[in-house]
C-alpha cells in the first residue's frame, strides 16, 4: 500500500522592495491629499456658515463669493439699489426683504414704486394719495439702515402726527435729491421739504456728472475699478483668503476702502473709525469735489426757489460723521489733519447756509451732547446711525418743528 503523497507548499514570490515603498508612499500621499481636500471643504463650509461672525476685513473680501457652486446667491446678498443715469442710484421695489449695510447691519425693507415711475422708496402709494404734510429727501441717512419703524423719518411722523413721506435714496447727492424732489415731491406740493445733507454729497454729485458725461474733470484718486473675478474668486472662500493673506491688499482695494480699521472703546461705546473712502470723498479742496460742490449749491438754491414758489418751506438737516460726533475717541486714532478735513467740509456747508439764508439744522451739537452721555448713536463698523441715533435725530427735528409749526402751512397757493 502506497503512502499518501504530501501536498507540496508553494511560496509566493516576495514583492520587490522598491514597489513596496512606492505603494506605501502612494498611500501616504493619497491620504495627505484626501486630508487636505477634506480640510479645504470643511474650511469652505465653515467660512460660509460663520460669515456673519467673521471680522469685517474678512467679510468685505468674501462678499462676492457664492454661497454654493450651483447657487446664484453671494455670501453678502445683492443690495436693492442699482446705478441710474438720472439719479446716480435708484432702489428696486421689494417686500419684506432683509438688507445689509454691512454684515453687522441688517434690516428689513419694503419699498414701492409710485405712479408706475422708475425707482422705489420706503413709502406706500396710499400714503402719497392723501394729503402730505412733508417729504424727506436725502441719501442712506434718510433711507435709513434700520427697520422702517426705527427710521427717523417714520419716527418723526409719529412724534408730530404728520404724514411725512420718505424719499431717501442710498448713495445719492444733492443733484439727485433735487431730481427726486422734482419728479416725486413737487407734484405733492408738500408744505415742508426736509432735505438731509451729508459730507460726501459733493463727491456724489461729481460722480453723477461724470456718469452723464457732463464734466471732463478727473479725480486725482479715482475709485479702484471692479476686479476681474475668475471662477475661484467667486466660488472658493479659502482661495480668496489665501490671496488676501499671502498676496497684497491692493487686490481688494475697492472693498477695503470701506473698512474702519481703528477701534476705540469708551464705557459701553465701541466704535471703529477712519475708512479710506472718507478722505477722497470729503476733501472739498480736490478738483473733482469742487466741481461737485458747485453743482450741490446750484441744486440747493434752485430747490429752495421751487419750493417757495408754491408757498412751501425748505429745511436742510446737516448730518455729521461719527468721527466728528465722537471726536475725543476718533482724533487720537485718525489724527488732527484728517479731523480737520472733515470739519472743513462741514463748516463749508454751515457757511453756505448762513450766506444764502437757508434754514439749516446743525445736528452735530445735538448728537455730541448725547454722545457725551455715553450713548452709542452709530453702528460700530458702519457710518450710519443705529436705531438710537435715529431716535435722537427724530426728537431733535420734532423739537425744532414744535417751535416752527408755521412750516406745515402753505404760505400761498398756486
Amino acid at each position: 500500500m502506497q503512502e499518501p503523497t504530501q501536498p507540496q507548499m508553494q511560496t509566493a514570490p516576495k514583492a520587490h522592495p522598491k514597489r513596496r515603498a512606492l505603494k506605501t508612499w502612494a498611500g501616504r500621499i493619497a491620504g495627505v491629499l484626501f486630508g487636505l481636500l477634506l480640510a479645504w471643504l470643511l474650511a469652505e463650509a465653515g467660512l460660509r456658515l460663520l460669515f456673519f461672525s467673521l471680522p469685517p476685513r474678512v467679510q468685505l473680501v468674501l462678499d462676492e463669493v457664492y454661497v454654493t457652486p450651483w447657487s446664484d446667491r453671494r455670501l453678502m446678498p445683492d443690495p436693492i439699489w442699482q446705478p441710474d443715469i438720472d439719479y446716480l442710484t435708484i432702489t428696486r421695489p421689494v417686500q419684506n426683504l432683509e438688507q445689509f449695510g454691512s454684515a453687522e447691519v441688517r434690516f428689513t425693507v419694503s419699498t414701492e414704486s409710485l405712479w408706475g415711475m422708475r425707482g422705489a422708496f420706503r413709502t406706500r402709494q396710499d400714503m402719497v394719495d392723501r394729503y402730505v404734510d412733508a417729504v424727506a429727501i436725502g441719501d442712506s441717512f434718510t433711507f435709513c439702515f434700520t427697520d422702517e419703524a426705527d427710521c427717523w423719518v417714520q419716527q418723526l411722523a409719529r412724534l408730530t402726527g404728520r404724514n411725512i413721506i420718505n424719499f431717501g435714496v442710498t448713495s445719492t447727492g444733492s443733484v439727485s435729491h433735487q431730481r427726486v424732489l422734482e419728479s416725486h415731491g413737487l407734484p405733492l406740493q408738500p408744505p415742508l421739504v426736509l432735505w438731509q445733507w451729508y459730507g460726501n454729497d459733493a463727491n456724489e454729485d461729481y460722480g453723477l456728472a461724470l456718469l452723464r458725461g457732463e464734466t471732463e474733470v478727473q479725480s486725482p484718486n479715482p475709485a479702484p475699478p471692479p476686479p476681474e473675478l475668475n471662477w475661484w474668486d467667486e466660488h472658493s472662500a479659502v482661495y480668496v483668503l489665501l490671496k488676501l493673506y499671502l498676496g497684497s491688499e491692493d487686490t481688494f482695494e475697492g472693498s477695503l476702502q470701506f473698512l474702519d480699521r481703528e477701534y476705540a472703546t469708551q464705557g459701553n461705546v465701541e466704535l471703529a473709525f477712519g475708512r479710506d473712502y472718507l478722505w477722497g470723498a470729503f476733501d472739498i479742496q480736490q478738483p473733482h469735489n469742487e466741481v461737485g460742490w458747485k453743482l450741490s449749491t446750484i441744486a440747493f438754491l434752485e430747490s429752495r426757489d421751487m419750493v417757495e414758489d408754491y408757498g412751501g418751506s425748505l429745511v436742510i438737516i446737516l448730518m455729521p460723521t461719527k468721527e466728528q460726533v465722537y471726536r475725543d475717541m476718533a482724533e487720537p486714532l485718525i489724527g488732527a489733519d484728517k479731523m480737520a478735513l472733515l470739519d472743513q467740509n462741514y463748516d463749508l456747508m454751515l457757511d453756505f447756509c448762513e450766506q444764502e439764508s437757508l434754514t439749516c439744522l446743525d445736528m452735530l451739537p445735538v448728537l455730541q451732547a448725547h454722545a457725551a452721555q455715553g450713548e452709542q448713536l452709530f453702528y460700530t463698523t458702519d457710518i450710519h446711525l443705529n436705531p438710537l441715533g435715529n431716535t435722537v435725530l427724530a426728537k431733535a427735528v420734532a423739537n425744532w418743528l414744535a417751535g416752527h409749526l408755521e412750516v406745515f402751512d402753505l404760505a400761498s397757493e398756486n
